[in-house]
């Protein structure tokens, strides 16, 4: 794995002066954490693409690109995912999440899973909210799918 992972969290997302006044983000607040589980990403934007949202991890969290009639919304995060779902794929990754130094040993992974299980079964839980450093952009459905609801609200708009 690379230096590049994040996994359970993506910190500190930002938005960029475009991304600001962007429908998919309409919303969000000045800076937001979400769901992340990945080693891969974006590292050159293609031509016409706007960058949206980035954070010190990851420079393009979020971006727009046009290609000929399409106009193609991203992100790099996981909006779609539970935290319930974070929970599984770290456990199921643990070993590489030891050996890329995120967590210094699988029972960490183990507390960290357990924290985000709590999540699912009570956003509001306030414990495991503080122990993940988390808020209501990442425990709760509304904040947590956010791009989601803004992207079918564009498309619903769009088609009138």
């Amino acid at each position: 794995m690379t230096g590049r992972i994040e996994a359970a969290v993506a910190r500190g997302i930002t938005a960029t002066e475009a991304g600001r006044g962007h429908p998919l983000l309409a919303g969000r607040p000045g800076a937001w954490d979400a769901a992340a589980i990945h080693t891969d990403e974006v590292e050159q934007l293609p031509d016409g693409a706007v960058l949206l949202a980035g954070n010190g991890v990851t420079r393009v969290q979020a971006a727009e690109i046009r290609h000929d009639r399409g106009v193609f919304w991203g992100v790099q995060y996981h909006p779609e995912l539970a935290p319930g779902e974070i929970a599984v794929a770290i456990r199921h990754q643990a070993d590489s999440l030891v050996e890329s130094g995120l967590a210094t040993d699988a029972e960490a992974v183990e507390r960290r899973a357990a924290l985000l299980d709590r999540l699912q079964h009570d956003p509001a839980d306030r414990a495991a909210r503080w122990e993940l450093g988390v808020d209501g952009e990442f425990a709760e459905e509304d904040g947590r799918r956010r791009e989601l609801a803004n992207f079918i609200a564009a498309v619903t708009q769009q088609r009138g």
